[in-house]
């Protein structure tokens, strides 16, 4: 992954290093509320056809998929956000890219996981607690990060196909998008 691009991403979501030591801080508080996020995600994408036929169209794929959404909401308290957590945020948004599903379902899901972390982790684990707003905005922007990644992956993805199609180089496509 491209450290200029990992540079712009945390200076323009404005992480900073006491975001990272708050994120590091509630590990515990997200590991305790993972399974529930990850029940009330699923029951929530149950609701509409399309998604649930999605989900149960092979045996055990719902059950894997839990487990990485868990995996991944515990990732976000690492605390290190360097290449390597990039890396795996941009495998994460190219499988979805693999398996056909579009951004706009990313986008959303993003949406609820922040809605739900907000409610089931800072409201339920840090109501008191002073730094409270502190510990939301680091949990925002750590997702922002992460759904920027991920939809990084679909433009690399979708760029990577009109080239193979046209037989454009690269330069010329960039060339031609700059205008």
């Amino acid at each position: 992954m491209d450290t200029t691009f990992i540079s712009n991403v945390k200076t323009l979501t404005q992480l900073t290093e006491a975001d990272c030591q708050l994120l590091k801080e509630m590990k515990p508080a997200i590991e305790k509320h993972a399974a529930a996020l990850v029940e009330a995600f699923y029951a929530h994408l149950e609701q509409f056809e399309h998604l649930a036929k999605l989900l149960h169209a092979e045996a055990g794929r719902i059950e894997r998929l839990k487990g990485h959404l868990r995996q991944w909401l515990i990732g976000l308290s690492d605390g290190e956000y360097g290449e390597s957590y990039f890396a795996r945020r941009y495998r994460i948004g190219f499988r979805h890219v693999e398996v056909g599903l579009e951004p706009f379902y990313v986008i959303a899901a993003m949406a609820f996981c922040r809605a739900k972390a907000a409610e089931m982790i800072i409201e339920a684990e840090y109501a008191d607690d002073p730094h409270k707003t502190e510990r939301t905005v680091a949990l925002n922007r750590i997702m922002d990060i992460d759904l920027n990644v991920m939809l990084q992956s679909y433009d690399d993805h979708r760029v990577q196909q009109f080239l193979n199609v046209t037989g454009f180089s690269r330069a010329l496509f960039e060339t031609l998008m700059a205008g």
